[in-house]
């Protein structure tokens, strides 16, 4: 039976789905609430929260990638992408305890640094074998969509639950450890569910086996990457995407707080966003049926800098006019990570079509290189604010200076990123008639190999 002969259930895809919601929940903590945490209650430095979280992704460069084609090598009765899910598990659930709850006040740099280190680095085991499975689930040009979309929209479930529940407890917690509670009480959701959700898939959806793929040096990987065109032209936008979201999510909480007034309300603004992307994944999926992965997402581009730059005339201490608003602008949040994430399971059938091996985990891997290399800027947009001498302390006074340097930051940098993401989208090739085309080339290719490994036994 031809790969896309397999018949994959809704319940298959829902299941298959679940440990998004853990997993890209872990994303947005570490982005948003985790260094502020670290520099307001562990006390360390601003400056030096960025250097740790910058750091920590440059490394992401190599290592992303090596896991990802450790993992296509891999050779498991499981099935390579099951046997990844679920052995990375327990550890991510150790270290985000450790992180979000074990640290204290005081600890040092180097626990700090050496903790950060391991959350990635286990994280984004267990994120390669979720993606890498996922562009091999239905490996047809809306297929993808259609899985990348229910693994969206458990994400966005996941995100949401987070921020809600930083959201109560930051509102209802009195005195100045509510920040510390609020991520506590995130830590100890995520250890609960990624079991469960990991469980879930790895009992119902089956894994079509494949067999393993050739070792690459850093050395191919590189060769790889400059080879490939269409990988880069998927990379290069995600690359923005992922300083848009970086700056943006690192200092979301500071501008709400300190510009805008909602000292309490800001978390709730945050989960309203998140939220909206529950509306908006469905209609940016739909946006790909109908014009194509790329235009929607240039489409998805367009609304972000937009909904952005109305920012600048949002009045302050105004909750019933900021909470709709955020709905609007949280519609295209998603939307760009999946389609990027769509396109790039496209990639991987060009170079399966042009090396006969199909290398899934390299490529997500890279992919996931770029996203958090462009979210780096996140750590390093705190590290500029510490430079100007922002506070963030709760209730600190800032100066002009600062707040102008941290309105500059949060509004223009995400424009100006999206605007250039949309220009690098112009001309994209892998439309869905040449994915089609690509398909039926690899499949008959398998017919063949079929065919001949069969021969010799049939005579």
């Amino acid at each position: 039976m031809s790969r896309n002969e397999r018949k994959v259930s809704g319940w298959d895809i829902a299941a298959f789905a679940a440990p998004a919601a853990p997993l890209l929940a872990l994303s947005l903590p570490t982005i948003i609430f985790i260094p502020p945490y670290f520099a307001s209650h562990l006390g360390i430095p601003l400056v030096t929260v960025s250097a740790i979280f910058f750091c920590v992704r440059l490394a992401d460069i190599v290592i992303d990638p090596s896991i990802g084609s450790f993992q296509d090598r891999t050779e498991h009765p499981w099935g390579r992408r099951r046997f990844w899910l679920t052995v990375s598990c327990a550890p991510l659930m150790a270290l985000i305890w450790f992180i979000f709850i074990g640290l204290w006040p005081g600890v040092s740099v180097a626990i700090a640094a050496a903790a950060v280190f391991l959350l990635y680095l286990v994280y984004a085991s267990m994120m390669l074998a979720h993606l890498g499975w996922a562009g091999e689930l239905i490996p047809t040009y809306h297929g993808r969509t259609r899985v990348l979309g229910a693994v969206q929209i458990a994400s966005a479930i996941g995100q949401v639950l987070m921020l809600g529940i930083a959201g109560y407890v930051a509102q209802t917690h009195e005195g100045p450890g509510r920040d510390a509670a609020a991520v506590a009480a995130m830590g100890w959701t995520m250890i609960l569910l990624l079991p469960i959700a990991t469980l879930l898939t790895v009992a119902i959806v089956p894994e079509a086996k494949g067999p393993a793929q050739q070792h690459l040096t850093l050395r191919d990987t590189i060769k790889t990457l400059f080879e490939s065109r269409a990988a880069q032209r998927v990379l290069l936008p995600d690359f923005l995407l992922g300083v848009a979201q970086g700056v943006s999510g690192a200092l979301f909480l500071f501008y709400f707080q300190f510009v805008l007034g909602f000292e309490r309300e800001s978390q709730t603004l945050l989960a309203i966003y998140f939220a909206s992307a529950l509306l908006g994944v469905p209609v940016w999926w739909l946006a790909a049926q109908r014009f194509g992965k790329h235009r929607a997402l240039q489409g998805a581009f367009i609304y972000t800098a937009a909904t952005t730059a109305l920012l600048m005339v949002l009045p302050p201490h105004e909750f019933m006019i900021a909470a709709p608003f955020m709905v609007a602008a949280g519609m295209a949040n998603g939307g760009g990570v999946l389609l990027t994430r769509s396109l790039m399971a496209d990639v991987v059938d060009e170079d399966e079509l042009t090396t006969g091996t199909r290398r899934s985990g390299l490529f997500f891997g890279l992919l996931l290189t770029t996203s958090k290399v462009g979210v780096a800027s996140g750590p390093l947009a705190l590290g500029v604010l510490g430079l100007v001498g922002f506070h963030p302390a709760a209730g600190a006074e800032n100066s002009a200076q600062a707040l102008d340097a941290l309105t500059i930051m949060f509004i223009g940098v995400p424009i100006v990123l999206c605007l250039l993401g949309t220009l690098t989208l112009r001309n994209y090739p892998l439309d869905a008639k040449r994915q089609a085309e690509l398909h039926a080339a690899i499949e008959a290719r398998h017919a063949e190999n079929r065919e001949n490994t069969a021969g010799p036994s049939t005579r």
